[in-house]
């Protein structure tokens, strides 16, 4: 019988292409699932000693879909261990603010990582728009479904690596663009906006939805050949807020178990 039910301080196992990877569950996330802290390292076999292993330094928190890739057998319980004194306390956490035409993030808000998305929350919080070498290394307030977290510990993500990785994405995404031929009416000014998703079948019905605004979408692979990309195309003129615009969207992908990587400007 699989194990469905966890408890703070479980060890859980994750195969990846690369070798074996494991998580403790350290917090219940509300709302955003389950925190969970990333150890470092994959292994080819399964660790010894698991409560030495336990103590290592977390190379980041994540909001993970711990329930569901559990009901699905993505992962496995191997140990339950004592969550180490500097990762009891619920960690600060960064979130991302406003996108810049590029597609990456202007500012950020540091603070609690459950309480980075109330006015109040907010108007608390601390608010940057330059990071410090040591504010890269605050862990990223997102959810990862399951397909999403293999695919960081695959490529090396870690926060700190987080606008590297994501800027070579988008000018690889920007490339295959450039290299596809011109295709009529859709050369006028436009906003493309980017949304990731790890299947298929979640990428084309947020397409679906999208659809139904009368915008332009494609769904294919996306650059880093593992997610999907929905890829929607907001005709001008441009009469909506791009903030709330924004907002829809992120909800839209969290809806579907995917991810909004911003906009930018077609011509």
């Amino acid at each position: 019988m699989p194990r469905t039910k966890f408890n703070i301080g479980d060890v859980f196992e994750i195969k990846t292409p690369i070798g074996l990877a494991y998580v403790q569950y350290t917090h219940d996330g509300e709302h955003m699932g389950q925190l969970v802290r990333v150890l470092p390292g994959t292994y080819t076999n399964r660790p010894l000693d698991f409560a030495s292993f336990a103590r290592q330094k977390e190379l980041y928190f994540v909001f993970y879909t711990l329930e569901h890739a559990l009901r699905a057998k993505q992962l496995e319980f191997v140990s339950h261990q004592p969550i180490p004194d500097w990762a009891k306390e619920f960690p600060i956490m960064r979130k991302r603010g406003m996108v810049g035409p590029e597609g990456g993030p202007i500012n950020w808000t540091i603070g609690h990582g459950l309480r980075l998305y109330t006015v109040p929350d907010i108007q608390r919080a601390q608010h940057v728009r330059s990071l410090t070498a040591e504010q890269k290394k605050i862990s990223i307030a997102c959810i990862m479904p399951h397909h999403a977290l293999v695919n960081s510990i695959v490529k090396g993500w870690v926060p700190e690596r987080d606008e590297e990785l994501n800027l070579a994405a988008r000018r690889q995404e920007k490339e295959q663009e450039r290299q596809q031929p011109p295709r009529g009416s859709e050369q006028s000014s436009s906003i493309e906006h980017f949304l990731y998703f790890p299947k298929k079948s979640q990428a084309e019905k947020a397409a679906e939805r999208l659809k139904t605004k009368g915008w332009s979408v494609a769904v294919r692979m996306g650059a880093d050949g593992e997610n999907w990309l929905t890829l929607a195309k907001q005709p001008a003129p441009i009469e909506d807020d791009i903030e709330s615009v924004r907002d829809e969207l992120e909800r839209l992908a969290d809806e579907l178990g995917g991810e909004y990587d911003g906009w930018g400007a077609a011509v």
